[in-house]
Order: C-alpha cells, then sequence, then structure tokens
C-alpha cells in the first residue's frame, strides 16, 4: 500500500506540473491582485498601492507549488486622460526545481470620468516571461516500475533548451461607480473584464508548437458601507470604530478547458477583515470545490497611509484533500493616498515624484477609498 501511495502522489505532481503548464496561477485573493487580473485596473484609486503575496499550494504534495507575486501600481490625476502604471513580478514553481515560471510586466491604463460619480479605465500590460525545466528531475513513464517505483532509465530523448523566453499581451477595462442611499452611506461597485495572452505565445520546450490558451477574467464587486462619516457619495479613507464595510464580489475565469468561478463576501469591521468565498468548477453552488476562509487587519500608519494584512485558507471539499492538504495565501498592502508621480497644484516646481499637499483631490475626479 505504500509504494501504491507513492506512485499515486508522484502521478498527481506530474499532472500538476502538465496542468501548470497551461494554465495561469489563481489567487483566492483576487481582490488584492489587481494589476495581476487586469491591467484597466492601474491607478483606478488614487495614490500608490504596493502587494506582496505570497500562495503555497498543496502543502502536503512532495513538490513545491508556491507562488511569490510583487504588484505595484500609481495613479496620476495631473495629466488629463492619465489612470496610472503598474508592476507585476512574479514567480510561480511547479515543482521541486521542475518548472518555473518568472513573469515581469508592465501596465498602463487611460481613464474616462463619465460622471462625477463614474468612471471607466482601460489598460494593456506588456509582460516577459521566462520558463524553465530541470529535465533531470521529471520522471517519465518507462522509468517506473508497478512494484519498486523509479528504477529504470527513461528512453526519452532530454532536448538541450532548459528555458523558454517570449513576450506576452494583455489588455483589460474597469467600470466603476458610486451612489449614496438612506440606508448606505456610500455604495460603491467596480466591474471589470480583461482578456490575457492575446497573440498565444508558443510556450514549447522541445521545439513543436504549443500556444499559450488565451484567458478571460470576469471581476464584480460592491461595497456597502455603514455608518462612515463620509461626505457625499466618497468613502472615508480611514478606519475608525464606526466604520463597516460589507463586500460581495465575483470571479470567473476561463482558459482553454479550465473554468472556474469564486463567489463570497468580505466584511470589514473597524479594523478587522473577515471574509468566506466559494469556488467552482461547475454552476452548481452546493457542489464546490472549495470553500475559503479570509481573515485580516487593517493598519493605518496616518490618515493617508496604511498597511493591510490577509491571510486565506482553501478548504478542499473532495477527497483529494486527504493527499494534497489545503492551500494557505497571505498578502501584504501598503497604500499611499496621496502619493502622485507628478506633483501638480500645489507644486510650484511644475514637477517630480512626491506626496500632494492636498487632503482632498479635486471632487470633480472619482475617488473612491477601495475595500
Amino acid at each position: 500500500m505504500k509504494n501504491i501511495r507513492i506512485y499515486l502522489l508522484i502521478t498527481l505532481a506530474a499532472l500538476v506540473s502538465t496542468f501548470a503548464q497551461a494554465q495561469d496561477p489563481l489567487f483566492s485573493q483576487f481582490y488584492n491582485n489587481p494589476v495581476y487580473y487586469n491591467p484597466g485596473a492601474v491607478g483606478l484609486t488614487p495614490g500608490l498601492r504596493a502587494r506582496f503575496t505570497v500562495r503555497d499550494q498543496w502543502p502536503q504534495l512532495p513538490a513545491d507549488l508556491r507562488n511569490y507575486t510583487f504588484s505595484m501600481d500609481m495613479a496620476e490625476r495631473n495629466i488629463p486622460g492619465s489612470g496610472g502604471l503598474g508592476l507585476v513580478v512574479m514567480s510561480d514553481n511547479a515543482g521541486a526545481g521542475y518548472l518555473k515560471t518568472s513573469t515581469v510586466g508592465l501596465s498602463s491604463a487611460v481613464r474616462v470620468a463619465l460622471q462625477d460619480n463614474m468612471v471607466t479605465q482601460v489598460g494593456i500590460m506588456t509582460s516577459f516571461v521566462q520558463k524553465r525545466i530541470n529535465w533531470d528531475n521529471l520522471v517519465f513513464t518507462d522509468q517506473l516500475n508497478p512494484v519498486y517505483g523509479n528504477i529504470y532509465e527513461t528512453s526519452f530523448e532530454i532536448p538541450t533548451a532548459g528555458n523558454v523566453v517570449y513576450p506576452d499581451f494583455s489588455v483589460g477595462g474597469i467600470f466603476r461607480f458610486t451612489e449614496s442611499s438612506n440606508t448606505f452611506s456610500a455604495i460603491q461597485g467596480t466591474f471589470g473584464l480583461a482578456v490575457h495572452h492575446l497573440f498565444r505565445p508558443n510556450e514549447s520546450f522541445i521545439g513543436l508548437t504549443s500556444p499559450l490558451p488565451r484567458k478571460l477574467a470576469i471581476t464584480g464587486d460592491l461595497i456597502f458601507e455603514i455608518d462612515g462619516d463620509s461626505d457625499g457619495l466618497y468613502f472615508q479613507r480611514g478606519t475608525k470604530k464606526n466604520t463597516f464595510k460589507f463586500n460581495p464580489g465575483f470571479i470567473y475565469e476561463s482558459q482553454a478547458d479550465f473554468k472556474t468561478y469564486s463567489v463570497g463576501v468580505n466584511i470589514l469591521k473597524s479594523a478587522i477583515y473577515s471574509g468566506v468565498w466559494f469556488r467552482n468548477r461547475t454552476s452548481e453552488l452546493a457542489k464546490s470545490n472549495d470553500l475559503i476562509f479570509m481573515l485580516g487587519i487593517n493598519a493605518p500608519f496616518t490618515g493617508q497611509t496604511r498597511m493591510k494584512i490577509n491571510y486565506t485558507y482553501d478548504f478542499i471539499l473532495t477527497e483529494i484533500r486527504t493527499a494534497t492538504g489545503c492551500s494557505h495565501e497571505i498578502s501584504i498592502t501598503i497604500e499611499l493616498d496621496d502619493f502622485n508621480m507628478f506633483s501638480g497644484g500645489n507644486n510650484r516646481r511644475g514637477g517630480g515624484f512626491g506626496f500632494s499637499t492636498r487632503n482632498r483631490r479635486s471632487m470633480e475626479e472619482l475617488q473612491c477609498c477601495p475595500f
């Protein structure tokens, strides 16, 4: 039985490696990875935001399936039509030295204010991707003995190329609005659509044609703020004791034959985040694959700067959980609301990086603090 279990784990790890070559990484905290999912989200909210995410996928497998992602975006309101600039740096592992994908992406967005409380942005991301594979660590089927495991030499002729490098392009759009009502001090809605791998780059290691499938990502969420001392349609930026935000949302991802969606809700009470989400590959919510729990904290440094730390635990609802374990994800976000790429207005020197001296930017622009 022990040999059978080891063989099954090896087979499962091989399947995971194959999956990783054809599918993009997914995140439970997609709401904390907006630049990765949609280049149109760059500069959607004022200031600078830096995010670092670590995801440990299926930790009980005898393989390294960790993902490390850093992203940053900066808004610029002093240039007409400018949304901002963004950066994504990612390292994704599929097995202990089997396959490693490194990505560096730069994105920019244009911004069109439809009304005082409505805005849309369209962005594009240009990425450079390197995939490296260690052929010596791979186990092929002709090496396996049903009783003793990996004891044979493979007849597979190992290619000389150990890595592939290619450019990649993604586009996306975002629509955001804010409203107020008698029940809520403010309501904010954000909806986005993005298409990744527009030109389907070839990622084959052995000289064949293996185009990367395009990915469609559709996101949406609503934020309801209660008892906030906000003025008009604009969310308060701090985390006062009476702050309460209710944030239902969803994400749908489709890439080749892999389709998944997540629905759930996050809550912010004072400075504490909590949330529960369902991830599924069918339209029947009762047959969900994962139940995701989120817990976090919003720690303000000043009224305009803060750090957010969020942790999610993906509880797998299927029998695969006994072999893979449940996934963990942690994100750290630093927000600087008043950071400008090019200071304007009160800056008499006429430009340069820095912080705006204005506590409130023009009310003609849509200014909404995210969840």
